[in-house]
């Protein structure tokens, strides 16, 4: 039995693995990695072996195992959906285009840079919005004619989306705006490494139907795995039961 972990800036997520997933957790990290990680250690229990992966991945010191993201990502995939030939992972503080093959990293590119590339535009976009990240969701899916949100930056973003709010425009319309405005940044940055069909489209952006949405008006062949969010800890729970079946 493996507990795969992936300790990441915004949310710990942990995988109890044993040729299958057996039980998950997550919680929000915060500015307390420590605690989160020892609190999903102590409900995933009955693991022999640790393996952790994200930006916090070598804060646990009796880890057996520490794997990196993109690594970890390419193996949570191929359990998951094996024909996947590109993931898409959409963080909150973060994102990843990863093209794979086989379960092998072929090319990949990250954005850690630029908010607007991120969850994060989501989430300010709904505070100015005065909307939960729920509700935004929802309101997205039902707008016939999203509007177009021309401004890369997310401070400049805000001031758009404020303006179009007093000019009277439809609120769903706004906000599938937003989306779609993110899921065009997404487009641009996998431009780098040429995103190929079939997609699997996972992380904390895979959760809002109205980012769905917006990828799957662009691409056919888009998978949403159940476990959207808990691919890099599994990714790294494979990895590690691997090495112990050999």
């Amino acid at each position: 039995m493996v507990l795969g972990l992936d300790i990441g800036s915004c949310y710990t997520k942990g995988v109890l693995f044993d040729g299958r997933i057996v039980s998950k957790s997550v919680m929000k990290t915060a500015l307390r990695p420590h605690h989160a990680i020892e609190c999903i250690v102590s409900k995933l229990t009955g693991h022999d072996r640790i393996a952790t992966t994200g930006y916090g991945r070598k804060l646990l010191s009796e880890a057996d195992t520490v794997v990196t993201e993109i690594t970890a990502f390419a193996h949570g995939s191929h359990f998951l959906e094996p024909s996947a030939r590109t993931i898409i992972d959409l963080g909150g503080q973060d994102s990843k285009i990863i093209k794979i093959k086989d379960g092998k990293v072929e090319r990949f590119v990250m954005n850690d840079r630029c908010a607007a590339g991120t969850g994060n535009f989501i989430e300010k976009s709904a505070q100015s919005l005065n909307l939960s990240l729920e509700e935004f969701g929802s309101l997205a899916q039902s707008s016939q004619n999203p509007i177009t949100i021309d401004s890369l930056c997310v401070v400049m973003a805000e001031s758009e989306i404020l303006s179009l709010a007093t000019a009277g425009k439809k609120l769903e319309d706004i906000v599938a705006g937003v989306c779609d405005s993110l899921i065009r940044r997404i487009i641009n940055i996998g431009s780098q490494v040429k995103i190929e069909e079939p997609i699997l489209f996972c992380g904390g952006g895979a959760l809002n139907p109205g980012l769905v949405r917006s990828l799957k008006r662009r691409y056919s062949s888009v998978t949403i795995p159940e476990d959207a969010q808990f691919i890099g800890a599994l990714g790294a729970a494979v990895i590690m039961h691997e090495k112990m079946s050999t």
